[in-house]
């Protein structure tokens, strides 16, 4: 069979349809009614499926934020707790508001390095113990110092990333407790 005797063969079954509005026996007809139901479907899976892609990035994209406390001054800090965030940390963005900062949370306690690629402005780094002192500071930490790598002077769990200068103003020094 051709292609021009498939075409004239599917025409007389529309105009079958469009004339009887009953389908040839083992066929049925296109009507309107499942026009409309079809794009009704799709629609709901469009929306649906919109719905569904939007919640799922905004949860992986979205940083947990905490407040910790030092010197009763509290600290607004999003948390990076996994290898991505981790890496990713503060590299790229303009800067720190005051009051904020990034704190790093680790399995278990090391002696992690911390370096300023990608950075755009200077910070204060502070190394925190597991029981939650402050046991090593790297001040106004400028982005000029990449690629050396700063490291604690002993094993830390939490590393806390502050604006340059903060640690000063708020008074943090070594063997201040910080509050989770």
């Amino acid at each position: 069979m051709s292609l021009a005797h498939l075409s004239l063969a599917l025409l007389a079954i529309v105009d079958q349809c469009n004339i009887t509005k009953k389908p040839p026996r083992g066929l049925f007809c296109y009507n309107g009614n499942m026009k409309d139901f079809f794009f009704l479907t799709l629609g709901l899976v469009v929306i649906l499926g919109s719905i569904f892609l939007f919640f799922t990035r905004s949860s992986v994209i979205e940083n947990k934020t905490k407040i910790i406390t030092i010197n009763n001054t509290p600290i607004e800090v999003e948390v990076a707790d996994t290898p991505q965030t981790r890496t990713q940390g503060l590299s790229e963005r303009e800067g720190l508001l005051e009051g904020k900062g990034m704190l790093f949370i680790f399995e278990k306690p090391a002696q992690y390095g911390f370096w300023m690629k990608d950075m755009n402005f200077a910070i204060d780094i502070v190394w925190i113990d597991d029981k939650f002192n402050v046991v090593d500071i790297d001040k106004e930490v400028s982005l000029e110092t990449f690629p050396q790598v700063f490291h604690p002077n002993q094993k830390v769990k939490y590393v806390l990333e502050l604006p340059a200068g903060y640690t000063n103003q708020h008074l943090i020094d070594i063997g201040t407790m910080v509050q989770f």
